[in-house]
């Protein structure tokens, strides 16, 4: 992955990794993963993700098969949850993606799918950079 090289988009910083919407989304495979809580402070997007590790691209068997991490998308814009109920309590993440918002902008526009108590969530926001920890 070359951590910290200019051609990987990923800077390390104080223990986070900081990294282009595109680049998260093709590093971290978030499928059956489960989203305990999401939180908005101001222009900031947190999740707390119970990460199925061991469907990781670098996952080896010495590491423990689920890992928490904390997921921060900055500079949030037109956040919206469709969904009948919005509280979130160990949902199963199914679909993460992204689209370009226009050519002249390195926004994407993100779809989160999850699913929770029989209920299909839909979350769409756009953002510009992500941080994990």
């Amino acid at each position: 992955m070359g951590k910290g090289s200019n051609d990987s988009h990923i800077v390390i910083k104080d223990g986070e990794l900081s990294m282009k919407i595109a680049t998260f989304i093709e590093e971290y495979d978030l499928h059956d993963s489960l989203l305990e809580s999401i939180s908005i402070n101001g222009e900031k997007l947190v999740l707390d993700i119970d990460l199925c590790n061991w469907r990781q691209k670098n996952y080896s068997p010495e590491e423990d098969e689920m890992k928490v991490i904390k997921v921060t998308f900055e500079n949030v814009q037109s956040y919206h949850l469709d969904s009948t109920n919005d509280t979130v309590d160990s949902d199963s993440i199914l679909e993460i993606n992204c689209t370009d918002v226009d050519s002249s902008s390195t926004s994407k526009d993100i779809k989160i799918v999850f699913e929770g108590e029989g209920d299909i969530k839909i979350m769409t926001f756009r953002s510009d950079n992500v941080t994990v920890e």
